[in-house]
């Protein structure tokens, strides 16, 4: 099936004045003014280097080949329930992540995103993003060389001596050298410090504990976030930030954000006005690990409007489009749509096995993965282009 990614058109006449009048929603529209989408860029965070510098004086400043080198728990080779595409590889998680209800898998990322050699440190690793519903985030850092993996939660330094839980839905994340980016669906894009992953106690609680050491909920490390992007058109302009990946054809390399939006679902106006579908794209600073920026703005240097609804990640390189579209649990599958822009997209009904999430591309393996969410039924899949 091919469909042809112009979103619907509407009756102006029909907007309300908010959405008729803004020019980042699509109404009779596929190429939008990147200009028109912003975000801000926050000071780092003043309390990081503190906290750091008393991590460092107890010895307790991991790295990444630090953290898959104490790797806990292990992948193994799994069998998927059925799928129209074959995966290169499927990997299954232990038992316990596996079946927990408490904890979802979202967003993936790996050393193919960090660098153009494929590898970190001389590990070729992926990263995914799980979140507990109001609670925290925390990341699997898997080595594919042992499949063995390890979690780290996310923190937000919040005092000198302190820091909280991240508490998001974690859609998607970016690994660029030592910057990781994720999601934050309502408010923009969080950075986090790979060269900060802090080693704490093994104890209940997140933070500063009573004997004045740190905790995390039982977790050996946290990654501390340095900074965000926030969205500055506001409320009156909202925009979902659902997933994100990594370009590295575009000069600069750049980052792509997209929303995820249910089929039929329409802003609540007596017009029944359909909510815009929209990727896009930032260009990113390959020597400071940022978004390139003016006066503290970012603005995007590439939007546009993509009428495939229930789409959880998606990834480009040379003008072409890989996307993933969930369909709900077993037996539905998820799609995959192929585009290249000023063409139509085709549809790859059935794809993927059900519960497919973020998407994300490794150049020198030739290859795009996907997470799976549903409990039970958990894997990380590789695909050859």
């Amino acid at each position: 099936m091919r469909y042809t990614l112009v979103f619907t058109t509407l009756l102006s006449l029909c907007l309300p004045v908010t959405i008729a009048t803004d020019p980042r929603y699509c109404q009779n529209k596929t190429v939008l003014d990147g200009a028109d989408f912003t975000l801000e860029e926050s000071a780092d965070n003043a309390h990081l280097p503190v906290l750091s510098k008393y991590f460092e004086s107890k010895g307790k400043i991991a790295n990444i080949s630090t953290v898959l080198q104490s790797a806990n728990r292990a992948l193994s080779k799994g069998s998927p329930s059925v799928g129209n595409g074959s995966p290169s590889e499927a990997w299954a998680w232990n038992s316990g992540d596996d079946a927990t209800a408490t904890w979802v898998p979202q967003g993936i990322t790996g050393s193919g995103d960090a660098l153009n050699t494929g590898t970190w440190d001389g590990h070729d690793a992926w990263v995914v993003s799980w979140y507990r519903s109001g609670e925290s985030v925390r990341l699997s850092f898997i080595d594919r060389a042992t499949h063995n993996y390890r979690h780290v939660m996310l923190v937000n330094p919040t005092a000198d001596d302190n820091f909280t839980a991240i508490a998001i839905h974690a859609g998607g994340i970016m690994w660029y050298g030592n910057v990781l980016f994720v999601v934050d669906t309502h408010n923009g894009i969080r950075a986090f410090d790979l060269d900060n992953i802090w080693e704490v106690e093994i104890a209940d609680g997140v933070g500063k504990t009573t004997d004045g050491g740190y905790s995390a909920d039982q977790y050996r490390y946290v990654l501390p976030q340095i900074r965000n992007y926030q969205w500055t058109p506001g409320s009156a302009s909202p925009f979902r930030f659902s997933w994100i990946s990594l370009d590295r054809s575009d000069s600069p390399d750049t980052l792509m954000v997209g929303e995820f939006v249910s089929a039929g679902e329409t802003f609540d106006d007596a017009a029944n006005t359909p909510v815009p579908i929209r990727y896009v794209k930032y260009d990113l600073d390959y020597a400071t690990r940022k978004l390139k920026t003016s006066g503290g703005i970012a603005s995007a240097s590439w939007a546009y409007c993509v009428d495939i609804p229930n789409v959880q990640g998606a990834v480009s390189y040379d003008g072409e489009f890989y996307i993933s579209r969930s369909t709900g649990k077993a037996p539905k599958q998820g799609d995959l749509f192929t585009w290249e822009e000023g063409q139509t997209a085709t549809e790859h009904t059935g794809w993927f096995m059900a519960g497919n999430e973020d998407l994300s591309y490794n150049l020198v393996h030739k290859e795009y993965y996907t997470v799976t969410e549903y409990a039970g039924d958990r894997y990380i899949l590789a695909y050859k282009v």
